[in-house]
């Protein structure tokens, strides 16, 4: 094998690796963009179960707005009451407080 023969051989698999990690590239990012658009129907899908509120107390009655729309969502006078509420309204959603919010409130 002349020098010759080993720059054509060493240029040609170059060649080959390179073309390799290209083809592997292209796998990679047509992976991840599908991967991110699952990503992104999940999220939309959780987005539309749940319901984010804010808890307000007037005298001994809790009431919950959504917090987006400040939209009335439940009232009650203790948590169950409210889930019971909230459960026959949303039958298919989650109804989310903010925690520190419900512990300032005695909404536990």
């Amino acid at each position: 094998m002349n020098i010759t023969d080993f720059i054509l051989d060493s240029i040609f698999w170059m060649i080959v690796i390179w073309l390799v990690m290209k083809l592997w590239q292209t796998y990679l990012i047509a992976k991840n963009e599908v991967l991110a658009e699952q990503v992104k129907e999940m999220t939309k899908q959780i987005k539309e179960q749940i319901i984010h509120v804010n808890i307000e107390k007037h005298g001994g009655v809790f009431y919950l707005f959504e917090k987006d729309t400040n939209q009335f969502i439940a009232q009650g006078t203790n948590v169950e009451e409210v889930a019971k509420h909230c459960k026959t309204r949303f039958k298919d959603k989650s109804v989310v407080a903010d925690e520190t919010q419900m512990e300032q409130l005695g909404f536990k």
